[in-house]
């Protein structure tokens, strides 16, 4: 197994865990007997998941599987939460994890990070009155006070003043602030943005068209340590930023990037509080003709901030846009991407290889990687170079959920190209420890080198360790660089 050794950072081997801890040692054992050792070629380098939530082992993925619980998903699409965020390896049995369960309108909270096949049903459940409702809402409804319809994305983040949770709760175009991380279905949110009140769910209200207080079909929400709060407003193609966390409801959006809005003097410099600002939604690719440079998304579906950086997955555009901070004027221009050469370039169709994506929807970092839910090429990629400085065309160097930067094919282990007509006897859905369908959501936590990713349409969440022990070596990259295909560590 060729991996790169790139990874080996001083920061990031300070905090790992001294071992792979018992989960990854019996994956990696069982995989080995699984396929008599090295050398059988259905072996194949496909990065295996060390812990689990959703499914009752790794080789299913139908949702609600058996039936919808405690201990069961219908369907993940944004990254989950963990809080506190885990300093640690001992933190992790007193850690939270939410997760954003989309289509079963609801968040689950479960009681520490994932080890193996997690079985211990969520501790809590926000949205719902039961572990057994699926139904969606407004809220409040019955001794619920907030109902949802397919919550998107959580996120949690402590400022200098609370420690907030907030939910993007795409399908009543809203998002939802709490001041403090609710542990039961009984707390009420604090704060709506993109509603008047917590009644109402209608698209760009009040008068359904783009406002700088109206979003459509919201997909991600997030909040820094700074107490800037950026909102992906999807369907309006655009994202939107709050200087503060709102303490009001409806409290309108300071700026905007992703449109493109003239003045009747035709004038492209949108200011703010001007009545021609936040009033597009067109989706357009970048207006670059060297004098008058404009930036525009498509369909963008995530984001994430550690305060000092901002990542947008610019999903439509098939890229991932990098901002040095959280902008504080109105669509400011980015200062690098990823998954395309230049700004102003639009490749409809999307791509694989190590330069591109098709249909990037979940991004997130370490502070020294960035790692991008490549769905529509069922895989995860890791930029082990990160983006502050300027290098258009960056080139991926690990890959999950595939054994190379070729392979594309949702849940296949054999490497074939083809689902559910794997080699081993009786065939299979494909479904196992390694393999992906649309992942979306990324959680990622250098202190403990953990990688959780919402696999979507396996309704789970997977967890794979960052850097790990291989056969190429202690402290290496768990996530494969491609260059070698058929190795024992790995099977199905």
């Amino acid at each position: 197994m060729k991996q790169s050794t790139g990874r080996l950072l001083g920061a990031r081997l300070l905090s790992r865990p001294a071992a792979l801890g018992i989960g990854m040692a019996a994956a990696v054992v069982a995989g080995i007997s699984a396929c008599g050792g090295s050398g059988n070629n259905n072996c194949h380098n496909i990065p295996q998941a060390t812990g689990l939530i959703g499914q009752p082992n790794f080789n299913q993925g139908t949702p609600n599987n058996p039936n919808i619980s405690g201990l069961s998903l219908g369907g993940v699409q944004g990254s989950v939460a963990v809080w506190p965020n885990p300093a640690a390896p001992t933190d992790a049995p007193t850690a939270t994890v939410y997760v954003a369960d989309t289509t079963n309108n609801r968040v689950l909270g479960f009681k520490g990070l994932p080890s193996g096949i997690n079985t211990a049903a969520a501790t809590f459940v926000i949205g719902q009155s039961s572990m057994t409702d699926q139904s969606s809402g407004i809220g409040p409804e019955g001794s619920v006070p907030i109902k949802f319809a397919n919550p998107s994305k959580v996120w949690i983040a402590t400022t200098p003043t609370n420690t907030y949770l907030a939910v993007a709760d795409a399908g009543n175009n809203r998002v939802l602030i709490w001041n403090a991380p609710p542990t039961d279905n009984t707390t009420a949110p604090n704060v709506v943005l993109g509603q008047p009140d917590f009644l109402h769910a209608a698209a760009n209200q009040p008068n359904a068209t783009p406002s700088a207080t109206g979003l459509d079909h919201p997909t991600a929400v997030i909040i820094s340590s700074k107490g800037q709060l950026v909102v992906v407003d999807k369907s309006n193609n655009r994202v939107l930023i709050w200087n503060t966390v709102p303490t009001i409801s409806n409290t309108p959006a300071d700026f905007e990037l992703g449109q493109v809005a003239t003045d009747a003097t035709g004038a492209t410099t949108c200011k703010i509080n001007t009545d021609y600002c936040f009033t597009t939604n067109v989706p357009n690719i970048d207006q670059f003709n060297g004098t008058t440079n404009i930036l525009a998304m498509r369909q963008p579906s995530d984001a994430w901030t550690d305060g000092s950086n901002l990542l947008v997955s610019d999903t439509g555009n098939n890229r991932v846009l990098y901002w040095a901070g959280v902008p504080n004027n109105m669509n400011k221009l980015p200062d690098n991407l990823l998954g395309a050469t230049q700004f102003g370039s639009y490749n409809p169709a999307g791509g694989a290889g190590t330069q591109a994506f098709n249909a990037p929807w979940g991004v997130a970092s370490d502070g020294t990687s960035v790692f991008v839910g490549d769905s529509g090429n069922n895989r995860v990629l890791e930029f082990q170079s990160y983006i502050t400085t300027p290098k258009n065309g960056t080139a991926a160097t690990v890959v999950f959920g595939q054994q190379d930067f070729t392979h594309i094919t949702q849940n296949d282990p054999d490497q074939n190209g083809s689902v559910a007509d794997q080699r081993n006897n009786p065939a299979t859905s494909g479904v196992n420890a390694g393999t992906m369908f649309s992942p979306q959501g990324l959680y990622v936590n250098a202190s403990y080198n953990v990688l959780l990713v919402s696999d979507s349409a396996n309704s789970r969440i997977m967890r794979f360790p960052i850097i790990g022990n291989s056969s190429a070596g202690p402290n290496t990259n768990y996530g494969v660089d491609g260059t070698d295909t058929d190795d024992g560590n790995f099977c199905f």
